[in-house]
């Protein structure tokens, strides 16, 4: 219940950092790429850094890494993925795995934007 409880708490922070970013840089395009940067960066800190300290509780590093970062972008957690499976010499998984997310969740939002037009009756794609 201690780790459902700070996921939840840390949830909640990263999302509203994640929004608050989002509107300081209202308009700039690069605002998605420098959150998913900067998470990427703070889950690798915390992962070699902070994961294994013992004396940091269980509750506190869901917290951090699975809430607040888990929120603020799942780009880091992809990444840190990735980053696992090459370290551990699984090449072929990493390929699959970096290749075919991309590639899934561009059909993925191509498939949610096609059932949102039929569901709103939109007939072309230009609005």
């Amino acid at each position: 219940m201690k780790n459902s409880l700070a996921i939840v708490s840390g949830g909640a922070l990263g999302a509203t950092l994640r929004a608050m970013i989002g509107t300081v840089m209202n308009g700039v395009p690069l605002s998605t790429f420098l959150v998913n940067v900067t998470g990427s960066i703070l889950l690798g800190f915390f992962y070699q850094f902070v994961q294994s300290d013992k004396r940091l509780s269980d509750p506190l590093k869901k917290f951090i890494a699975t809430g607040v970062l888990g929120s603020f972008t799942t780009f880091s957690t992809y990444s840190l993925d990735l980053f696992v499976y090459l370290r551990e010499g699984q090449f072929f998984v990493a390929l699959l795995y970096g290749i075919g997310s991309i590639l899934i969740g561009i059909v993925g939002v191509l498939l949610g934007i096609t059932i949102a037009r039929k569901i709103r009756r939109i007939p072309t794609w230009n609005g």
